[in-house]
């Protein structure tokens, strides 16, 4: 046989026939996982092996030439689980079988990835517009990139690397939680959990086969199921749970029983709660508040209060829902799958009125779901209806919205991406062949994953109603809808747009993870900040996964309370870009009287010309 046929035949083996000379101009994924069937029963990961091409130009016949991994794999989601083009988890791990640090695209080091493979979300850029969102708030959300990914020599179309929430230094800001700090200060923090169904941790979609909620975290007084994420329910002591579910059941206690809620702030981070609620409104997400809702808890002595985020889950959000287009309210009431589990809210709906957070009251006492108690919190619908509460949430709206949420920024970003992902489209959609019509749970693959016996054949449920021809058109449908829920919100809340934004990004302190060392003790050696400076101070210690944890201001009174680690030229500007002061400010605390002109006046805070947090 000549070399040239038998090259043919090597390319027909791995099922790359038409792409091996292909340039693509995303990263691309290989992943073999050495005859095992990868579907969507398997509750523990399979051991794989995967490649990565991480160039500016990469091309399939060059997999060979990928950075080489062995990882764990095995199918994520609960309803997702049922699209024939699911989401997957990753663990890379070392020699020896145990989860190891990896840098992947760029992005921070971690063991644990997802793999999110936007199937409903026809725009492709759901996911990454939300997390985008919340970060231009100033807080953590996972990062996102996408790529092509290959299983078993077969094309799968266009997916998004995805950072899992967990614990970490890059990740949700809490200390480490051990297994001994189970009393003082120590015990207090930090813990991440999500109200949620059970099945989450662990497969299952919910139908306690996996040991219910039990297994895998606790009930509060209310009957929240607290879906603990760090430590796992295995890891977490008797001291521990019994510490944080005291704490959720007081916080719970101070809306019962005719109760107003007095001193809700002093258990939970009010600001957060205020982000995170117009997150999820902009977003227009109809899982919010009750399933996928992620929370943390640093320690009592680094301001350890309930803290909302990051959020997660937004295959359904931003008007992507199978109810009818008819402008009214997007929550339709009926019963059906909605973005990872059956509830009332359906699937969401295509409109763009109507608050998410209010729906979810009207849920009352919410409804079971394989034991679950899916129901939004009553204290955050307590703080919802707290007059101070909607004042500062009104202020923070018009902050946002008058820089870094600003219509103008998004399109810049939306535009960005679509310029960047154009031929990936294509490529996506030459192998999955949905666009104009219906899409779900159970629909066939036209190319069935290998080593498996069974397939999709129909009869699932559909999701993502709009149904565009192109791709382009299902892109503008989503820029369309998101304009029209920010003037809907607009509406309600009394605030007018400017014309142009007044800032467009936030001050973020970008993680120098490539520096980073392990060593924890105090003699780190000197590198330079990603501001050009040498830090001379620096420990291992360092904690960057609130975007900017050294830089915010504090309002006392008639006084500004500067923190930075940055300094530079500080401004405050109102909403319509006029600046009311400005000053050159130095690394360390600076305090400053409010200017008279800025005084009960809405305003931003700048450094360098970017968004300062509170």
């Amino acid at each position: 046989m000549s070399s040239l046929k038998r090259i043919i035949c090597l390319i027909a083996a791995m099922g790359l026939v038409g792409v091996f000379a292909q340039t693509y101009d995303l990263p691309i994924m290989f992943i073999d996982t050495k005859g095992e069937c990868l579907d969507k029963n398997g509750l523990d990961k399979i051991p794989a092996t995967m490649k990565v091409l991480d160039g500016v130009k990469n091309n399939v016949a060059d997999s060979a030439k990928g950075t080489p991994y062995e990882i764990g794999i095995k199918v994520r989601g609960q309803s997702s689980a049922l699209f024939p083009k699911p989401g997957y988890s990753i663990e890379v791990r070392d020699e020896t079988g145990e989860g190891t640090d990896v840098s992947l695209f760029g992005l921070p080091p971690s063991d644990d990835w997802v793999l999110h493979g936007p199937y409903v979300d026809k725009s492709m850029i759901r996911n990454s517009l939300a997390h985008w969102f919340f970060r231009q708030a100033g807080r953590y959300s996972p990062r996102t990139k996408h790529f092509d990914l290959y299983i078993n020599g077969v094309y799968r179309g266009v997916y998004v690397l995805i950072e899992k929430i967990k614990r970490g230094k890059y990740r949700v800001n809490v200390s480490k939680l051990k297994e001994t700090d189970i009393a003082g200060d120590s015990l207090t923090g930090g813990y991440i959990w999500a109200f949620d169904k059970t099945g989450t941790n662990t497969g299952g979609a919910g139908d306690n086969k996996t040991g219910g909620i039990e297994a895998e975290g606790f009930n509060t007084s209310d009957g929240l199921n607290v879906i603990m994420h760090y430590p796992k329910k295995a890891n977490l002591q008797k001291q521990q749970e019994e510490y944080l579910k005291k704490y959720l059941n007081d916080l719970e206690g101070l809306f019962k029983n005719g109760g107003n809620g007095k001193g809700y702030e002093n258990y939970v981070d009010v600001g957060s709660a205020i982000d995170y609620v117009l997150h999820q409104e902009i977003t227009n997400n109809a899982d919010s508040y009750w399933c996928s809702f992620f929370l943390h808890k640093p320690k009592d002595s680094k301001d350890g209060k309930v803290t909302l985020g990051p959020p997660w889950d937004f295959n359904l959000a931003m008007s992507n829902g199978s109810q009818p287009e008819n402008g009214g309210n997007n929550n339709g009431g009926q019963w059906g799958w909605g973005g990872g589990g059956m509830g009332m809210m359906g699937f969401g709906g295509s409109g763009t009125t109507g608050w998410q957070i209010e729906s979810s009251m009207k849920q009352g006492g919410g409804f079971g779901f394989g034991g679950s108690s899916l129901k939004i919190p009553n204290w955050l619908t307590g703080m919802w209806k707290d007059n101070n509460y909607q004042t500062q949430l009104k202020q923070r709206w018009a902050e946002l919205r008058s820089g870094v949420w600003h219509t103008k920024t998004m399109d810049v970003y939306l535009d960005s991406m679509k310029a960047y992902l154009k031929n990936a489209a294509d490529r996506n959609f030459e192998r999955w062949p949905n666009l104009g019509k219906a899409s779900g749970t159970n629909d066939p693959d036209p190319q069935p994953m290998k080593f498996c016996k069974s397939s999709n054949s129909g009869g699932g449920t559909t999701m993502g109603g709009y149904n565009a021809t192109t791709w382009d058109g299902e892109f503008e449908h989503l820029r369309k809808k998101m304009k029209e829920r920010m003037a809907w919100i607009d509406e309600q809340l009394g605030f007018t747009e400017p014309a142009q934004p007044v800032v467009t990004e936030p001050v973020i302190h970008i993680p120098d993870w490539e520096n980073d060392k392990k060593d924890t003790s105090s003699t780190v050696p000197p590198i330079t900040n990603p501001w050009g400076t040498q830090d001379t101070n620096r420990t291992a210690l360092d904690d960057f996964s609130r975007l900017s944890p050294t830089n915010y201001f504090v309002v006392n009174d008639k006084y500004l309370e500067i923190h930075t680690d940055l300094g530079g030229k500080f401004a405050i500007i109102d909403l319509n870009g006029t600046v009311l002061y400005k000053t050159r400010i130095k690394t360390g605390i600076t305090t400053l009287k409010i200017p008279a002109k800025a005084r009960d006046k809405a305003w931003i805070a700048t450094l360098d010309g970017k968004m300062l947090n509170r």
